[in-house]
């Protein structure tokens, strides 16, 4: 679990952590993760992808939040974070996600 890719995955945290959403997204783009080993690293990197997209408040938060149901469904479940992001999202879904947005909620036990 060493090298650049490694390297690449602790600087979006960073970047995520900071608030600095735009440069954790552009740095997120050039990371492939089909290759990583770890599903918990793979969730891990998902989870951080979707909080820099719910910093911006934008609907892509959604996409990341199902495909780390269908990566990790009981990480999601009892991730604190994954639970913010699923309930922020609530808040503000628009009409056209709310029915996936609600229904995820849903699964998670969150309504």
């Amino acid at each position: 679990m060493f090298g650049p890719t490694n390297v690449m995955l602790h600087a979006v945290n960073v970047e995520m952590t900071d608030g600095d959403a735009t440069e954790g997204l552009r740095l997120a783009d050039r990371i492939d993760t089909t290759q990583m080993p770890s599903r918990e690293r793979q969730f891990t990197f998902g989870l951080e992808v979707a909080r820099c997209y719910d910093l911006r408040r934008h609907a892509a938060v959604l996409v990341h939040l199902l495909e780390l149901e269908q990566l990790a469904p009981e990480d999601l479940q009892h991730s604190p974070l994954g639970r913010q992001l699923v309930t922020s999202l609530l808040g503000r879904a628009r009409p056209t996600y709310r029915p996936q947005a609600t229904g995820l909620a849903q699964r998670l036990q969150l309504l």
